[in-house]
């Protein structure tokens, strides 16, 4: 399964943080002063719209990165508060294509994308604040904005497959990684994963000793895992699932020195024991 992820303008990501549990819930995001008239029902559709121009409107690349080559992908994080206001901004930016040996130096870039990306969202106008179960409540954002320089000949809105990008995502604590082994590397964590967490399911439905899923990941460009496919019996897939979700953020796959977005399909094993 192959699918453009959700883009913005300057091909940006960006996803919401709710809570879920097994209730009934019913949202209503936060209006921006321009789409106070748009129906409830698309309220939605017009925040992000509305969203997406503003980052347009006050995305600017430092110039002090640009001159230097560096890029980045920044997670930004905020609330909007009960009285509609920005709260709780801060943001957490990763260099991407250049490897600093100096942790202060790596520290010093990292904190000019930041700043350039919370000043972004600092000025998003006062809002008429969100509703849960009709009752006004904080809503939290993580958006990633992605400083990338103009110098591709591919889509970076597209999702590659391994072999088709330089570098696979990389686990934490990764060391002596080369390009050429960065692939081999990233499968052999993904079946380390599997291997230490896979459990039969207690209840099931097959007799045979043996039963395979297959799963699907799309890895997004900020290294979180943005999508989680499984074909098989139900009771195996949620087993499957569940080791993929203890998979912590990555350092995103790269092509060209841009981090971009990857898909992984592989098979589970379920064997008796």
């Amino acid at each position: 399964m192959f699918k453009k992820l959700l883009s913005v303008v300057f091909l940006f990501f960006f996803s919401f943080l709710f809570s879920q549990d097994n209730e009934v819930v019913t949202d209503e995001f936060p209006v921006f002063p321009i789409c106070k008239l748009v129906p409830v029902k698309n309220q939605s559709i017009c925040f992000n719209e509305t969203l997406s121009e503003h980052i347009e409107k006050y995305f600017i690349f430092p110039d002090s990165a640009k001159d230097i080559g560096l890029q980045s992908v920044v997670n930004v994080f905020f609330e909007i508060d009960i009285n509609g206001k920005v709260d709780k901004l801060f943001a957490k930016s990763s260099i991407v294509g250049v490897e600093f040996k100096d942790a202060e130096s790596l520290r010093i870039a990292n904190a000019v994308f930041e700043e350039a990306a919370m000043k972004i969202f600092d000025q998003l106008p006062v809002m008429k604040p969100g509703k849960i179960n009709g009752i006004v409540s904080p809503r939290p954002f993580r958006i990633p904005v992605t400083y990338r320089l103009e110098s591709q000949n591919f889509d970076p809105n597209d999702i590659f497959t391994l072999d088709s990008i330089d570098w696979a995502p990389l686990f934490p604590k990764a060391v002596d990684v080369t390009p050429e082994t960065s692939i081999s590397l990233f499968k052999e964590n993904i079946d380390f994963y599997v291997k230490k967490y896979l459990k039969y399911p207690k209840t099931h439905s097959k007799d045979s000793d043996q039963v395979i899923v297959f799963l699907e990941l799309i890895i997004e460009n900020d290294g979180n895992i943005f999508e989680i496919t499984s074909f098989g019996d139900e009771e195996y897939r949620v087993q499957a699932e569940k080791v993929i979700k203890k998979i912590p953020s990555l350092e995103p796959a790269l092509k060209n020195d841009y981090p971009v977005a990857i898909s992984y399909s592989f098979p589970v094993v379920f064997n008796k024991k």
